[in-house]
């Protein structure tokens, strides 16, 4: 089974997914191609410092792929970035958060018990590096949210996962994302510091709930 990983940034790497077996990276900042649908068992879209709505041309291809694999009943993962533009193609819209910047350890809380996944705890300590939020299609089920971010996590045709916030992120990609995004920490109300973020190491069970996710992907996948 072949699984393809987007990758938009040199910092936003794959982190624990680096473990997967049988995958390819596609880097949107190098000369990139996307492969044919039929070619895609899971396709797994990280994050970037760019919005889902900038007027970029690649992101347009992008999107339009991402649009093509769900179409096609293919497992999609997205995560940070990734979930937005999955929200995007979906039917649902992108736009900056009113609360403001989200960016540090902040809680998620379990807001759904529809889904397929009995192994998520009710709280969990995560990674978060975002200013935008999304609406989603009433097909999809939220099932993690924050204090002012409603949509963080969700699920949509049982095959398709948007994750607002970063379970891959190991000591080494935590570290690359602060050097070089330490311009975001703007010191807004759920904005922590460099020093508060890189205090704390990614709890081991925020990597395995992911691979877990992954797990279940792969096995919906046709």
């Amino acid at each position: 089974m072949k699984t393809y990983i987007i990758q938009h940034v040199p910092f936003e790497t794959p982190g624990i997914l680096e473990n997967l077996s049988n995958y390819e990276i596609i880097k949107m900042f190098e000369k990139y191609t996307f492969p044919n649908v039929e070619e895609v068992d899971l396709l797994i879209v990280l994050g970037g410092p760019m919005g889902a709505y900038d007027p970029y041309n690649w992101l347009k291809e992008e999107k339009a792929f991402i649009k093509n694999v769900i179409n096609q009943n293919k497992p999609v993962l997205g995560i940070c970035l990734g979930a937005q533009l999955i929200a995007e193609v979906i039917g649902g819209e992108v736009m900056e958060n009113r609360a403001g910047k989200e960016v540090g350890w902040w809680p998620i809380h379990k807001t759904s018990n529809e889904t397929p996944f009995n192994f998520l705890p009710d709280t969990l300590e995560v990674l978060h590096w975002h200013g935008d939020t999304f609406t989603l299609p009433k097909e999809a089920i939220t099932f993690y949210s924050t204090e002012i971010c409603k949509n963080q996590a969700f699920l949509y045709k049982e095959n398709v996962i948007g994750l607002q916030f970063h379970f891959e992120s190991t000591v080494e990609t935590l570290k690359a994302l602060v050097e070089a995004d330490e311009d975001y920490l703007d010191g807004g109300e759920f904005v922590q510091t460099k020093e508060e973020i890189l205090e704390k190491n990614p709890p081991k069970e925020n990597a395995i709930i992911l691979l877990k996710l992954v797990d279940y992907l792969l096995e919906h996948s046709k």
